[in-house]
């Protein structure tokens, strides 16, 4: 397929799913209510390229006084959905629960922007947090994120070691294998998506330009130094999700190379009968009682790791 001709079949076909994934996440706004007691505003960041600023919601608890603790957190898209606001739910409980400022930070998409694109704003929104010791108490950070999101997440808690105190990974890809089909260890589940091996596909030819960038540290948080990786962890995933294999992994690999502390502060939990992104398009009453509890525990780890 010619080079033009492969680009603008990408573009069509990415902008169709992103137009669906639209109508879906505004008929199902519903079920990811804000939690009340929270000022949220949107905000502009700065970026390594001039002119150009990166899209944030900050969440404040209200009434907040002081320099409070961040939790930066990066959203599921694929590397190439507009979901900004999509975990608005969680993070406005994040927000409440922890007293603390919750960034939920935008990046940039493919195919219209390919990597390392998503990865540079992430690196971008972090130092502008790490540089607002005005506004932040920056010696509490902690990261998190989903699916994509929780790759980026993940690789920023390397890239930035030892300024990152946790990080909660959910559903995070954590290696790319090129060609293999992902199975999840349960075919049965009562919310989310199953993700395809065309859909995996897909992904790779929007987001990278050649082959060698499949094995670049930056998507493969399994392959990197563990004692670059925060203290205090969330690892978490569907059994029915096809990326439960990815975060086990990774959580083997800290439990079996990291150091005492990490080894003593990461956790991995298990939803059962639950598929990709179940927390943000519940369709069963157990699927809520699940969100429930994942998101009890994320809380739990967060606060130890601000505490630590």
């Amino acid at each position: 397929m010619p080079d033009l001709v492969r680009k603008l079949f990408l573009f069509v076909i990415v902008n169709i799913i992103r137009i669906i994934d639209a109508f879906i996440l505004f008929f199902t706004a519903h079920k990811r209510p804000l939690v009340q007691g929270v000022r949220v505003e949107r905000i502009k960041i700065p970026s390594r390229d001039r002119c150009r600023s990166i899209a944030a919601l900050k969440y404040t608890p209200e009434g907040a006084t002081g320099k409070l603790p961040v939790y930066l957190s990066w959203h599921a898209s694929g590397f190439m959905l507009k979901r900004l606001g999509i975990d608005r739910h969680m993070h406005s409980l994040f927000c409440k629960e922890l007293n603390t400022v919750v960034i939920d930070a935008a990046y940039r998409k493919s195919p219209e922007h390919k990597f390392p694109a998503a990865h540079q704003d992430a690196e971008d929104v972090l130092l502008w947090v790490i540089a607002s010791m005005d506004q932040f108490d920056t010696s509490k950070i902690v990261l998190g994120g989903s699916s994509a999101g929780g790759n980026i997440a993940l690789n920023m808690s390397v890239r930035f070691y030892p300024r990152i105190k946790g990080c909660f990974a959910l559903y995070a890809s954590t290696m790319l294998v090129v060609g293999q089909r992902r199975r999840a260890p349960n075919p049965n589940y009562k919310s989310g998506v199953v993700l395809s091996r065309l859909g995996y596909r897909l992904i790779g030819a929007a987001h990278f330009s050649t082959y060698e960038e499949y094995n670049d540290l930056r998507f493969n948080a399994i392959n990197a130094d563990t004692r670059m990786f925060p203290d205090y962890m969330l690892f978490a995933c569907g059994d029915a999700d096809s990326l439960y294999s990815d975060s086990k992994h990774l959580f083997e690999k800290v439990q079996s190379e990291g150091s005492k502390t990490q080894r003593a502060h990461t956790e991995f939990l298990t939803i059962p009968n639950e598929a990709h992104e179940f927390n943000n398009i519940p369709r069963h009453p157990d699927s809520y009682v699940a969100r429930d509890k994942l998101y009890a525990a994320a809380i739990d780890m967060i606060r130890a790791a601000q505490a630590s």
